[in-house]
């Protein structure tokens, strides 16, 4: 399977406008099972970074792995696996204040994953020391999640920080 993966990285995707890869196997806890081994899931995505396959730089790369999981989490992170966050020193995270504005801005009008994926928009725009930073996150939702406010109380920041629990500097003065 690697060996296979590793010929589609050395591939010339310049008029592709994204990469997808399907897996219909079976799995365990971060691996997928082929048919002679087990190949470590993160093994198969640094395949795909731009310092390995250039002609996909700024493109999508879509992954789907066939597997039962069951469970409703949605895994939010300031940056993907293998590198690092930027932060400022007196405005703090990047990846944290455009969460929090985004909140602010469209947290009643848009679906959740609609948010964050704006939110790895506006991180990934960002530039420190000529570096950029990349969040990702990860769903096993079943369902849209929407933060519609209650019909008793309008949708506030206060609301929305006091849910969250984010830091203070995000909040609106």
């Amino acid at each position: 399977m690697l060996c296979i993966l590793r010929k589609a990285t050395e591939a010339n995707h310049t008029d592709a406008d994204c990469f997808v890869c399907v897996f219909l196997s079976h799995g365990d806890d971060g691996h997928v099972f082929a048919r002679d081994n087990t190949v470590d899931i993160k093994e198969i995505t640094a395949l795909f970074k731009g310092n390995r396959c250039r002609s996909l730089v700024g493109k999508p790369k879509i992954f789907i792995f066939q597997a039962c999981r069951g469970e409703d989490f949605l895994m939010c992170y300031c940056v993907s696996e293998g590198f690092v966050s930027f932060r400022n020193p007196s405005n703090g995270s990047f990846y944290i204040q455009d969460l929090c504005e985004t909140l602010q801005e469209q947290a009643s009008t848009l679906e959740f994953t609609e948010l964050l994926t704006l939110v790895n928009l506006k991180v990934s725009k960002r530039c420190a020391a000529n570096n950029k930073q990349m969040p990702c996150f990860t769903s096993m939702l079943t369902k849209k999640l929407y933060f519609k406010p209650k019909k008793e109380r309008s949708m506030t920041w206060s609301n929305i920080y006091s849910f969250c629990l984010l830091p203070k500097r995000c909040q609106n003065q």
